[in-house]
């Protein structure tokens, strides 16, 4: 972690100063916090604030997607556009010269995308060891830096960032409201946000038969028997895409079929993504299916708000915290 990266944490817990003994940089080590004088370690140039208080139900989950993010680690291309997409309407330019967060990082897929926008920093922040994958996938990105933190208990400085975005990550929160609350307590006023989470709307089938088995069976099966089922289950998607959803839609354009803008959108992709969405859809204790209406109301007392479907079967919002009188 470079030193730049001080002036923008705070304690978790008592939310003081984070003070550290290093001039430039620091890879090993220690900090702490000049109020309750906590210490947090820093460990491969990651500082680990957690909270002394951290929710078990949310360290179960970081833990569960960090062993997904140590097997399906790759970088795709296809990446890029898929976060656009996420953030629509943000484009590349809403990046340029900003200070960036992003809430939930992962593997740090789209740490290496928004760093391509050329903002001042973006950093990242993740509950579970994936901050680390995150770290290392963006060693060659000067203007990235990665903490190991609670999104329900966030350990940076208040009215901070100028735009923060979290994609797929507020849904699978014991509380999916105090997270977004605290992310947008970190933008600064007249600074915007973007959150991507699972709609409830078309997703019905997988509220009432996917996800008691995902809580009850899959979420609790050894890992290798999991990707071998995602495995089969992934065949089975990437062929129908390809001999039925994709031959349909050019010989038979007015034909709807079930979940079809999802299908085809994900036809794009090789056999091992479409592996690891089928993977992320059965392995998390914890996911939320968020009702527009109930998304709408995460962004009351925002500006410029604009909520959008995405792939008829998720929400996407973008909106610009106030100015203060």
């Amino acid at each position: 972690m470079k030193r730049r990266l001080l002036e923008l944490l705070a304690c978790p817990d008592c939310g003081g100063d984070i003070q550290g003994d290093f001039k430039e940089e620091l890879t090993e080590g220690t900090l702490h916090c000049s109020g309750c004088e906590r210490q947090f370690p820093v460990h491969q140039g990651v500082p680990s604030l957690l909270p002394a208080a951290l929710n078990k139900e949310a360290e179960l989950v970081a833990d569960q997607f960090a062993q997904q993010w140590h097997h399906y680690r790759e970088q795709r291309p296809e990446y890029r556009q898929q976060f656009l997409d996420w953030i629509a309407p943000v484009g590349p330019d809403h990046f340029e010269g900003k200070l960036v967060l992003d809430a939930g990082c992962g593997k740090g897929r789209h740490l290496q995308v928004s760093s391509s926008f050329q903002p001042e920093l973006v950093v990242g922040i993740d509950l579970g060891e994936a901050a680390y994958l995150a770290k290392d996938a963006c060693r060659d990105f000067p203007n990235v830096e990665v903490v190991r933190g609670d999104l329900l208990n966030l350990p940076f400085k208040k009215n901070l960032f100028d735009y923060a975005y979290s994609v797929g990550v507020l849904h699978h929160l014991p509380d999916p409201i105090g997270g977004f609350q605290q992310i947008t307590g970190a933008v600064r006023e007249g600074g915007t946000l973007s959150a991507w989470v699972y709609g409830r709307e078309n997703n019905e089938w997988i509220v009432n038969w996917v996800d008691p088995f995902r809580k009850h069976v899959s979420g609790r099966l050894p890992r290798p028997v999991l990707r071998g089922i995602s495995w089969i289950l992934a065949q089975f998607l990437y062929w129908l895409t390809r001999l039925v959803y994709l031959p349909g839609q050019s010989l038979f354009p007015k034909l709807k079929l079930p979940l079809q803008a999802y299908l085809i959108y994900i036809s794009k992709f090789p056999h091992r993504e479409i592996e690891t969405i089928v993977y992320d859809q059965l392995n998390p204790q914890i996911a939320f299916y968020i009702p527009r209406q109930s998304f709408e109301k995460w962004f009351d007392g925002f500006e410029e708000t604009t909520i959008g479907w995405h792939n008829e079967n998720s929400w996407r919002g973008f909106a610009r915290k106030p100015e203060q009188a």
